[in-house]
């Protein structure tokens, strides 16, 4: 009966110390949390304040920092441009990879990762922006007064390998999808940017050039754009949409034999693709995956270098396009 009193005193202990403890987390967490929130809106305040100098207004409903989530939330922040540029609407903004440090202006590390989330995003066009602009105008019969977006931007450093992967993911309703991917090597320098530099020196930038593209990839998904673009060309020009089609098929097949004379085949497959991507237009693919990865200066070289060295530079990218 003792050593059953004995346990159940013991068990009861363990029980209170584990209440206790969990409620000094909570407790801890809560005030971390309320001082988080207070970091951010401090943040948002001086973004205000500073755009407001610069002759642009920003208003937000609410910011909300979450230190165990490592989260920034913000809730219907607006950005008014000057008369020639847009409004901007953005429903909801979430960025991750702060850290509690961060919000606190204690430390000045490069985040390993982080990302932007934007949905409901809308994109509100001022009539002064198409007054004595034609394109502008013609920007506007094509995709409206207000454009609906979201997008996704997201990178990643590896710091034992030094490899960087940016990702960015645009979405603009019944117009188009884009994905694109790249990621690049030797990016060590990239962690000692100090963010209050207004130039970069001239050593980093430097070992900026040394820096490697290993991989890219682009998606394109034509959601209505490519239509609606024919559709206006063919209330501006009186012809067909299918006429039109033809034609740029046949401006295509033009600039292919053309490039067979000059360069030899190398652009030929990207050129038919293109052909199959204009009779029905769905979706693109770019990928770009050199067997070496290519250095900055092998980039500078290559455009110095004239059309050998820009046709040399397509051969050691492997570069691939695919239609559909």
């Amino acid at each position: 009966m003792d050593n059953y009193r004995a346990k159940m005193k013991g068990s009861i202990n363990l029980l209170v110390i584990a209440a206790i403890v969990t409620s000094t987390i909570a407790g801890s967490y809560y005030y971390i949390d309320r001082q988080a929130d207070s970091r951010a809106t401090e943040k948002m305040i001086s973004l205000v304040d500073e755009a407001k100098s610069q002759g642009v207004l920003l208003s937000y409903s609410s910011v909300d920092a979450s230190p165990l989530l490592q989260t920034v939330e913000i809730s219907n922040l607006q950005i008014t441009g000057k008369e020639q540029e847009p409004d901007i609407r953005l429903g909801n903004v979430t960025m991750k990879g702060f850290s509690w440090q961060d919000l606190n202006n204690k430390q000045n590390n490069f985040p390993t990762k982080m990302s932007i989330d934007i949905k409901n995003g809308e994109l509100d066009l001022k009539n002064s922006m198409f007054e004595a602009d034609a394109e502008m105008q013609t920007f506007e019969r094509i995709f409206g007064d207000v454009i609906p977006f979201s997008t996704y931007i997201t990178y990643k450093f590896d710091p034992t390998d030094k490899w960087l992967k940016l990702s960015l993911t645009q979405t603009v309703e019944e117009s188009f999808f884009f994905n694109s991917s790249i990621i690049l090597g030797n990016m060590e320098w990239i962690t000692l940017v100090d963010k209050q530099q207004t130039q970069m020196p001239v050593q980093m930038m430097s070992e900026a050039m040394s820096s490697t593209l290993n991989n890219l990839s682009i998606t394109y998904k034509n959601t209505g754009l490519i239509e609606k673009i024919r559709a206006d060309m063919s209330e501006q020009t009186g012809k067909t949409t299918e006429q039109l089609k033809q034609e740029s098929i046949a401006q295509m097949k033009q600039l292919q034999m053309t490039s067979v004379q000059h360069w030899g085949p190398i652009f030929t497959p990207f050129i038919d693709e293109m052909i199959k991507f204009s009779s029905e237009p769905k979706q693109l693919q770019l990928d770009i995956a050199p067997v070496q990865p290519l250095t900055g200066q092998y980039f500078m070289m290559a455009f110095m270098g004239g059309e050998s060295s820009l046709i040399k530079l397509i051969e050691d990218a492997q570069i691939k396009l695919r239609a559909n």
